[in-house]
């Protein structure tokens, strides 16, 4: 099992639904209103008068064979909404209960 943790721009939020329901990722974990800025370029996703778009999180757990669908489709999106801003990060799960 892996851990997949995907961290976007809300204003994509629809394109990342879409893409795990794609894939039949039913399991996951949302987080909203997340604040932070790309560590390269892009603006800050603070929540502010100043800055105020805001990022989410979903982090999931799935078999290994979805990992590379999954990041396939994080690429396809960052293509298609490079402005915006979304990073997937993957880590081995050695157990779950």
């Amino acid at each position: 099992m892996k851990a997949v943790m995907i961290v976007y721009n809300h204003g994509i939020t629809e394109e990342v639904n879409e893409a795990l329901e794609a894939l039949g990722i039913r399991g996951y974990t949302k987080f909203l209103n997340v604040h932070g800025q790309g560590s390269e370029k892009g603006e800050p996703h603070l929540g502010t008068h100043v800055w105020p778009s805001q990022n989410a999180v979903v982090l999931t757990v799935i078999k290994e064979e979805l990992v590379d669908p999954l990041l396939e489709k994080v690429k396809e999106i960052n293509k298609e909404a490079e402005e915006q801003g979304i990073h997937a990060f993957v880590w081995n799960i050695e157990k779950m209960v």
